[in-house]
């Protein structure tokens, strides 16, 4: 199934949801044995095999063949398939936090995971944090690992990124913790919770059966390639339904007040970083050999500063009303205030009451180790990234002492190129557009020009593909699949499928 597909199948799943709950359940329970099947298959297997074998004894037949073979066939495919789906779901590599360099996160995290016990037959049950760890990430997961893979063995194992450490205060953390506690399920959540731990497990073994590295493993991922998708699909709205209780769980065992704060800081700071403060540092590659300040000891300063500009309530309202990205089950912004019924407002900030408080005095030190980390991963290449692009520079201001309509056009076709590779993608757009006016048959020109349009969400793009297979068959392919993704993506598959059909004829 394409993306779009998969899109319709969870709207059907969600609407069958809210009308027949019990139905959808039912379905869910069953898809999620689906995958235990072929296990199944083959246990009972083996089971008939040794009771052919015993029947054969006792009767005085000898060993019977059929009963050997069974045994053997059957019992080597089961343990074939219990390895493959015995993969360990890792947490991400990280700087691990023990309780002696932070005693006072510990004791938050204690706090939040003593609000959060459940009630389970008279008896509170506390959840347990195997671990905690850092990284230079704006993420708090509770990563559920299963050291059996789909079999169980759950470790839960904390990861915090610093500058969400650095945007939230300690009441939002514990807040956000609450939720991600929250996913582990309460009494009326059991199998919900299994279902989002299975998503995890299925997730990673998706990714290891779409790229099989043994004759077993491509056996395997006929099925399991397959499995995959339908099970998180089919999984997805209980799994939505499992964020919505994770926040009222939050709610609960907080204050509604700090989940606000906590969300609303989540979605408009991360926004700040991804479109201002990255960006405006990675504009300073062309002007310094080396980066002009460290982004993370930076940080806490940038989002005071800033605070005028991320804090904004147009940018709330654009958060409020954007969608979840494909596949993710977390509801949007909106929805999420409207379940909890709270009201949405714009936070303060305050750099010395954030949650780095709780490493006391050695916050400028994780800081720094972050910029550190940052460094060793970015330092190199951004030294060559400003190497490069001076020799860009250089290259494109020799073709631009030419006059451009002497210009050969295989000369304006590389000066596009690198006016590209600078990243200054619409006046890439422009040398192009001149380009295939004046050379229309230039089939490598109208396909690029018409990937960057659509790029830009100008549909004139798609024109241009046809005009690229149109000259050059070698490219048919590329030109029609690039327009055929670009309508699917957007919901319009029928249109999609014409203009394939057009590129193929033309």
């Amino acid at each position: 199934m394409d993306s779009n597909d998969i899109s319709i199948l969870i709207g059907r799943l969600e609407r069958e949801s809210d009308v027949n709950p019990r139905l959808h359940l039912i379905k869910v329970a069953g898809v999620s044995a689906l995958g235990y099947a072929p296990i199944a298959v083959l246990g009972l297997g083996v089971l008939v095999g040794l009771v052919i074998l015993l029947a054969s004894l006792l009767k005085g037949a000898g060993v019977s063949v059929l009963g050997i073979v069974l045994v053997l066939f059957c019992g080597a495919g089961a343990a074939l398939i219990a390895q493959a789906l015995a993969l360990n779901n890792d947490p991400p590599i990280a700087r691990e936090v023990t309780p002696e360099d932070a005693p006072a996160l510990y004791a938050a995290i204690d706090d939040v995971l003593q609000r959060t016990s459940i009630n389970k037959s008279g008896k509170l049950q506390t959840a347990l944090v195997h671990s905690v760890s850092i990284d230079g990430s704006f993420e708090a997961t509770l990563h559920q690992v299963a050291r059996r893979g789909v079999f169980g063995a759950y470790e839960n194992h904390l990861h915090l990124g610093v500058p969400l450490l650095a945007a939230l205060t300690i009441a939002e953390l514990k807040a956000v913790l609450a939720h991600e506690i929250g996913h582990l399920g309460g009494e009326q959540e059991a199998f919900n919770a299994w279902i989002y731990r299975q998503r995890a497990v299925w997730r990673a073994l998706q990714n290891k059966f779409n790229h099989p590295t043994s004759a077993a493993e491509r056996v395997l991922a006929k099925f399991y390639s397959w499995y995959a998708v339908y099970f998180l699909a089919y999984t997805f709205v209980m799994a939505r339904n499992l964020e919505y209780s994770a926040d009222r769980t939050a709610a609960k065992a907080t204050h509604p007040g700090a989940v606000a704060n906590a969300l609303t800081k989540l979605a408009l700071m991360k926004r700040f970083l991804e479109e201002d403060f990255w960006p405006r540092l990675m504009q300073q590659v062309e002007a310094s050999p080396e980066p002009p300040y460290l982004p993370y000891s930076m940080m806490p300063r940038a989002f005071g500063l800033a605070l005028k500009q991320w804090s904004r309530q147009d940018w709330l309202e654009r958060c409020l009303r954007s969608p979840s990205p494909e596949g993710d089950t977390h509801p949007t912004l909106g929805d999420r205030f409207a379940a909890l019924n709270i009201e949405p407002a714009p936070p303060t900030y305050a750099a010395d009451r954030s949650s780095l408080s709780l490493f006391a005095g050695q916050s400028p030190a994780i800081l720094k180790w972050c910029d550190q980390a940052w460094l060793k991963e970015n330092g190199i290449t951004w030294r060559l990234r400003h190497k490069a692009i001076a020799e860009l520079r250089w290259k494109i201001a020799e073709y631009e002492k030419t006059p451009p309509f002497e210009l050969k056009a295989e000369d304006v076709w590389q000066k596009a190129l690198l006016i590209l590779d600078l990243g200054e993608q619409s006046r890439a757009i422009e040398e192009l557009q001149a380009l295939v006016a004046r050379e229309p048959a230039m089939a490598k020109a109208q396909l690029l020009l018409g990937k960057l349009l659509l790029q830009a969400g100008d549909e004139q793009g798609l024109q241009n593909l046809r005009d690229a297979a149109k000259h050059d068959a070698n490219i048919l392919e590329d030109a029609a699949g690039t327009g055929y993704n670009y309508l699917v993506e957007r919901g319009r598959k029928s249109e999609a499928q014409r203009f394939w059909s057009r590129v193929c004829a033309a």
